[in-house]
C-alpha cells in the first residue's frame, strides 16, 4: 500500500532519518511543492499562514537533536493532507501541522498564540485534550472484543466522553486526520500494536467520522482497520472481489452507457459512475444478515448525481421503468434523512439477470456525503463562512450520541450502509452531563458539577452512605471535589460509616444532584425521631452557638406556621432530615428578629411609630424620638442586622445600640429606665455590621490566605485580623469582618469550620 509519506513531494518522508543540510533543502523544496498541490485543492488559496506553520514546524524540528520514533514534521503534514481533501479552513490545516510538534515539545502553546493567534492555539489544545483522553480510555476501555454486544453502553460512554471535551467540531476532523494517518502508516508495526489501533478505529473513530458524515474518512478507517483485525477474512473477500473483477467493470459500464442515454432522453442531466463497495461494510452484511457473497443485492452499484430533488425522483423512475425493482430493497433518505445527515435514494433492480443498487442523489447531496461536515467550509481565501448550516454544525458540534442503539444486526456497527446506529442528537450548546471512569473502567454519566459524592450515590446509595474518602486519578481529594470528564473515581467506603449531616447543607457543596440528595434524606429520614430530635436540637444549638445566640432567645413554635409543622419537634426532626436547612430556619430567625413588611404578622416587637421622628444612621438604625443623635455599636455584644435592638443615652458618645438580652444593656435600663430608647434596623441593610469572629486551626502555612479567600468569596469586608499562634501549634485568629445579617454569618462560619485544619469557627462578644 501507498503511504502518506511516498505520496508527500520531495523528501518530507525521510526526515525521520538523520538529516543533513542536503536533506534540509530538499525538504524545503519539497514542502513548496506540497503547499502548491494544497492551493490547488482549495482552488487557488494563498494559504500564507499555512506556509509560515509549516515553515516554523520544519526549523524547529531541524534544530533538534532528539531522536524521535516518528516524524512529527512528515506527521503533521500528512494529516494536512488528509484534511485538505476535506476541504477544511486554513486554521484547521494550521492547527493539524502544529498538534504533534507541540506534543513532542518542538513547539509551545506560547509560541502559537504569538504567531497564530487564539483560534489556531484552541485547536491545538483542543486536540492536545482529546488525545490525553484518549490514552486514558485505552488504559481503562474493555474493547478486548469489538463485536461484543455487552460493550454498547460501554461504547456509547466513549463516545460522549470523547466529545463532551470538543468545543470545536474542527478539533475532531484534526483528531480523525491523526488517526487516519496513523493507521495508513501501521504497515511496519508490531501485530499487537496494529490490532489495538485497529480495533480502536473500529471502535470509536470510524463511528465519529460517520457521525460528521465523512464518508471518505469512513470506508478508508473501516477497511484498514477491519484488514488488520481479521486479515484471513480480509483477503477471503478482497479475492472474491477481484475474482470477477473484469467482468463486473464491463456490466457496471454497460448499465452507465443504457441509463446515461435513457435520462439524457429524458432531459435530465446527469453524471454516472460505478460505485465501489467496500470490504469492511460487504462483511457486516454478509455477517448481520447471514448472506454468501454472491446472494449481495448490491456488490455491483451505480450511483447517479442530477442537479435537483425533482430529478432524483424522475430518475428513480426511468430506472425502475428500465428494470425491475426487487422488492422492499427501496429507501428514501431525501425525505428522511438519516442521523447523520445523509440524503440519497437507493433502490435495487434486476438487469441483464443481475442484482444492481442503484444510489440518486443531487450533486450536493453527494458532497455532503461524501465530506460531512466539512462541505460546509467553502473555503475562500479571507472570507467568513457564512453558510447557516455549517455555522449551525460548527459551533453546536458537540452533537453526541444519546443512544448507541441496535438496529437490525447484532454488532456495533450492525446497521446499513452510511449508517452507525446514533438515532438521537443533542446540541452541545445544552450539553450539562459529564463521564467519568469508575474503578473497574465503567463509565458513568451524571449533571456537569457532580461531586464524587455525587459519583458515590450514583454507583449506590450504600457507596454513598458509607463513603468516607474518595481518591480522582490515584489522589485523594476531598468529598466536595467537582468531577471533571475523563476522570477516574475510586470511593472508599466503611462499614461502620454513616452519612454526615453537614453532606445536606447546601453552601458547604457537599452533593449537587437531586438524587444524591434524594437518598441522603431517605436515610435520616429512616433513623429514631427521639434521636432525630436529639441530633437536632444539638445541630440547632450548635448553631446558635457559633452566632452567639443564647438557645433561649429562640421558640421554635414561633416558626411552625412558617414551616408548615405542627410542634418545634417536627421542625428538629425536618432539620435532620434535609427537609429544611439550618440557613433556612437561621433566615426565619433573621427576619422574626426585626420588623419585615412583607410578613408584618412575624413581628416580634411593636414598630416604631411611623409618625415620631427617628434618626436614620450610618448603621442602617431607625431611633424612635430623636433626630440628628450620634450612634455607635456597643462592643460588649455587637449586634448585628436581624437582632432584636435597643438604644441606651450614654452621658457622652450619644446612644450605645446593644442586643436586648445583653446584660450590659439589661443592668443598665433597669438602673436607669428613662436613659432606654427604642430602636429597630432599616428592612434592608444598607452597609455591612461588624462583627468580630475568632478561628481556632491548627497552625500551617497558608492559613490566613485561605480563610481570607473564603470570607472575600461571599462578598464579606474584613476590616482588622489580629494572629496568635500558641506553643502547641494552634492559631487563634480574631477577625472583624462586615457582614449584612445573620443568615450570611452562619453560612460564613459553616464554609470556614470546612477548610483543612480548622477546629472551630464562631462570632465573639464580649464575655465569650
Amino acid at each position: 500500500m501507498v503511504t502518506v509519506r511516498e505520496q508527500l513531494p520531495g523528501p518530507l518522508h525521510e526526515l525521520s532519518e538523520e538529516t543533513t543540510v542536503e536533506h534540509a533543502a530538499e525538504a524545503q523544496s519539497g514542502l513548496v511543492s506540497w503547499l502548491d498541490r494544497v492551493r490547488d485543492i482549495l482552488e487557488g488559496a494563498e494559504l500564507k499562514q499555512l506556509e509560515k506553520v509549516a515553515q516554523l514546524t520544519l526549523e524547529r524540528e531541524l534544530e533538534s537533536t532528539v531522536n524521535h520514533r516518528t516524524n512529527t514534521f512528515s506527521t503533521g503534514i500528512g494529516m494536512a493532507d488528509i484534511l485538505a481533501h476535506l476541504h477544511v479552513d486554513e486554521d484547521t490545516l494550521s492547527a493539524a501541522v502544529l498538534y504533534r510538534s507541540v506534543r513532542e515539545g518542538f513547539i509551545t502553546l506560547e509560541d502559537i498564540q504569538e504567531h497564530f493567534g487564539e483560534q489556531v492555539l484552541s485547536l491545538v489544545k483542543g486536540t492536545l485534550a482529546m488525545g490525553k483522553l484518549s490514552e486514558l480510555i485505552e488504559k481503562n476501555k474493555r474493547l478486548e472484543d469489538h463485536f461484543n454486544n455487552n460493550q454498547r453502553e460501554h461504547l456509547s460512554g466513549i463516545y460522549k466522553m470523547l466529545i463532551s471535551v470538543t468545543e470545536d467540531v474542527r478539533v475532531v476532523l484534526i483528531k480523525l486526520a491523526e488517526r487516519t494517518y496513523a493507521l495508513r502508516e501501521l504497515a511496519t508495526a508490531s501485530k499487537e500494536r496494529q490490532e489495538r489501533v485497529a480495533r480502536e478505529i473500529l471502535t470509536i473513530y470510524s463511528p465519529l467520522a460517520h457521525r460528521l458524515g465523512i464518508a471518505q474518512l469512513k470506508w478508508e478507517l473501516e477497511d484498514l482497520a477491519f484488514r488488520y483485525l481479521a486479515p484471513e477474512r480480509y483477503k477471503e473477500i478482497a479475492s472474491l472481489l477481484n475474482e470477477k473483477r473484469l467482468e463486473r467493470e464491463q456490466y457496471i459500464q454497460f448499465v452507465i452507457d443504457k441509463l446515461k442515454n435513457e435520462l439524457s432522453e429524458n432531459d435530465i442531466q446527469s453524471e454516472i459512475t460505478g460505485r465501489v463497495k467496500h470490504i469492511y461494510s460487504i462483511y457486516r452484511k454478509m455477517k448481520s444478515k447471514n448472506l454468501s457473497f454472491d446472494q449481495l443485492y448490491d456488490i455491483r452499484a451505480v450511483r447517479v448525481l442530477v442537479k435537483n430533488v425533482p430529478d432524483c425522483y424522475h430518475a428513480l423512475g426511468i430506472v425502475h421503468q428500465i428494470w425491475r425493482h426487487i422488492p422492499n430493497q427501496f429507501d428514501d433518505y431525501v425525505t428522511n434523512p438519516k442521523a447523520n445527515g445523509y440524503r440519497s435514494l437507493h433502490t435495487a433492480v434486476i438487469a441483464e439477470n443481475k442484482s444492481l443498487e442503484v444510489q440518486i442523489r443531487t450533486f450536493e447531496m453527494h458532497d455532503e456525503a461524501e465530506l460531512g461536515v466539512c462541505s460546509h467550509f467553502n473555503y475562500k481565501e479571507g472570507e467568513k463562512n457564512t453558510d447557516h448550516s455549517f455555522n449551525h454544525r460548527l459551533h453546536s458540534l458537540r452533537a453526541v450520541l444519546e443512544h448507541y442503539q441496535e438496529r437490525t444486526e447484532t454488532t456495533p456497527h450492525a446497521e446499513d450502509e452510511e449508517s452507525n446506529g446514533i438515532d438521537q442528537i443533542q446540541d452541545f450548546e445544552n450539553f450539562e452531563k459529564i463521564y467519568v471512569f469508575s474503578r473497574d473502567g465503567d463509565i458513568k454519566e451524571l449533571p456537569r458539577g457532580s461531586t464524587v459524592l455525587d459519583f458515590a450515590y450514583h454507583v449506590h446509595t450504600e457507596v454513598g452512605n458509607k463513603c468516607y474518602a474518595a481518591r480522582v486519578n490515584q489522589r485523594y481529594v476531598p468529598l466536595t471535589y467537582t468531577l471533571k470528564t475523563g476522570e477516574q473515581v475510586e470511593i472508599l467506603t466503611k462499614k461502620d460509616r454513616e452519612p454526615n449531616r453537614d453532606w445536606l447543607v447546601n453552601s458547604l457543596g457537599y452533593i449537587k444532584t437531586a438524587r444524591a440528595r434524594d437518598k441522603l434524606r431517605h436515610w435520616f429520614r429512616q433513623q429514631d425521631r427521639s434521636k432525630n430530635i436529639e441530633v437536632g436540637r444539638e445541630l440547632l444549638n450548635k448553631e446558635l452557638a457559633r452566632l452567639a445566640i443564647h438557645p433561649k432567645s429562640i421558640d421554635l413554635k414561633d416558626y411552625c406556621s412558617h414551616f408548615n409543622f405542627k410542634s418545634g419537634d417536627d421542625i428538629l426532626v425536618a432539620l435532620v432530615s434535609g427537609d429544611i436547612s439550618l440557613h433556612a430556619l437561621i433566615n426565619q430567625v433573621n427576619r422574626q428578629m426585626h420588623l419585615d413588611q412583607d410578613e408584618p404578622e412575624l413581628v416580634l416587637k411593636p414598630a416604631l411609630n411611623p409618625r415620631a421622628s427617628h434618626t436614620l444612621s450610618a448603621h442602617g438604625i431607625l431611633i424612635d424620638g430623636l433626630d440628628n443623635v450620634e450612634l455607635h455599636i456597643a462592643q460588649c455584644c455587637q449586634p448585628v442586622h436581624g437582632e432584636s435592638i435597643g438604644g441606651y443615652i450614654t452621658l457622652n458618645r450619644g446612644v450605645s445600640i446593644h442586643k436586648v438580652a445583653c446584660p450590659d444593656y439589661i443592668r443598665m435600663t433597669t438602673q436607669e429606665p428613662e436613659r432606654a430608647v427604642e430602636a429597630d434596623w432599616e428592612m434592608q441593610p444598607t452597609r455591612g455590621q461588624s462583627v468580630q469572629i475568632v478561628v481556632e486551626a491548627y497552625d500551617r502555612r497558608g492559613l490566613l490566605k485561605d480563610l481570607t479567600q473564603v470570607i472575600f468569596s461571599d462578598q464579606i469586608n474584613i476590616r482588622q485580623v489580629n494572629t496568635i499562634s500558641e506553643a502547641d501549634g494552634i492559631a487563634n485568629m480574631k477577625l472583624l469582618i462586615e457582614v449584612k445579617g445573620l443568615a450570611q454569618l452562619s453560612r460564613l462560619l459553616a464554609r470556614l469550620e470546612q477548610q483543612p485544619g480548622i477546629i472551630s469557627a464562631r462570632r465573639l462578644v464580649q464575655g465569650s
